[in-house]
């Protein structure tokens, strides 16, 4: 859905008429006018499920889905892990406590994806673990290390029915962060 000029004025003021008159339903009219602001109306459709027929997430929405998943896994993988686990795993990524932590995206370079993660995690109560870190700023682009990473989780992400990542899962994703990079810094 990509309304006209015309059509973005009209619910900017349906949204103002909505919140002047104090209307308590299951629009937020906030929520609405940002996204039609920003030129973000996916966000309708995850918040009202009102997907126009042959739409699609932008991609970059489904990056950002899908990375704010894999880090998801990462901390409560970590977090899962016996001493040993953890400490095998510290031997191979420095300061992984902070590694399986969702380091953000560029806000100079990647604003897309920053709204796109804050749009996820504040506004459409997605991934709850994540509220601390959404809308972290990463103060380097991080779109294709996030790529490179999920294509080294993907395939291990169909295997975590009832069960989380192992030490293994967790330095093979992290460590594809080093591709392209000089060494490890952590994000």
């Amino acid at each position: 859905m990509q309304p006209t000029a015309t059509e973005q004025l009209i619910l900017h003021m349906l949204c103002n008429i909505h919140k002047k008159l104090g209307i308590t339903d299951s629009f937020d009219p906030d929520l609405i006018a940002s996204a039609v602001s920003s030129d973000d109306c996916w966000v309708l459709d995850w918040a009202y499920d009102i997907k126009d027929e042959g739409a699609r997430n932008p991609p970059h929405v489904t990056e950002v889905v899908n990375t704010l998943d894999m880090y998801s896994f990462l901390s409560q993988g970590f977090e899962r892990l016996d001493a040993a686990d953890k400490a095998a795993v510290a031997s191979e990524i420095p300061r992984v406590r902070t590694a399986v932590e969702f380091p953000g995206y560029d806000g100079n370079n990647e604003g897309q994806y920053r709204t796109a993660a804050a749009y996820m995690v504040n506004d459409l109560d997605r991934f709850e673990s994540m509220k601390d870190v959404g809308e972290r700023n990463s103060h380097t682009p991080m779109a294709g290390t996030y790529a490179r990473q999920y294509q080294v989780f993907e395939p291990i992400r169909a295997t975590l029915i009832q069960r989380t990542l192992t030490a293994d899962e967790i330095v093979s994703v992290l460590s594809a962060y080093l591709v392209g990079s000089s060494a490890y810094a952590g994000p």
